[in-house]
């Protein structure tokens, strides 16, 4: 009998379930959520990549941008050029940028930029707890 394999998207499902306020519900709030997992997916594997040991030059870099609607094609951009230019092997790479990629746009008429933030920063924090959660269970 295996286990399932969780994904991070069940991960956003519970939240988005949970939510009684119908934020992330927005494509363009998903859209922030869904980057900020993936920018935190790269962040955490830099540090350990087979090309440059404890890199933090992405995460340097991220901490120098303001996070808007306008800019997350731009994070999502620079977030996948480290992910190959370091060689990461990201657990669950593929879902979480896929995740973030086909998120479909959507005109962010309405939305402040600190609801794009805060959609990002839950997302970022979200996937920290997802890869500690995944990472424990691996050890057991």
């Amino acid at each position: 009998m295996s286990e399932k394999k969780s994904s991070f998207d069940d991960c956003f499902l519970v939240r988005k379930e949970t939510d009684t306020t119908g934020f992330y519900g927005n494509s363009a709030i998903q859209k922030a959520y869904f980057i900020g997992a993936y920018a935190k997916a790269v962040i955490n594997h830099s540090f350990f990549s087979p090309v440059s040991k404890g890199n933090v030059t992405f995460k340097n870099w991220l901490s120098g941008q303001i996070i808007n609607y306008r800019n997350l094609d731009r994070i999502f951009e620079m977030a996948f050029r480290y992910e190959q230019k370091l060689k990461l092997r990201i657990r669950n790479d593929s879902e979480v940028r896929k995740l973030a990629h086909e998120t479909p746009e959507s005109k962010s008429r309405g939305i402040s930029g600190s609801k794009i933030t805060y959609a990002f920063v839950a997302g970022f924090d979200d996937y920290g707890k997802f890869s500690k959660a995944e990472q424990a269970k691996e050890n057991e």
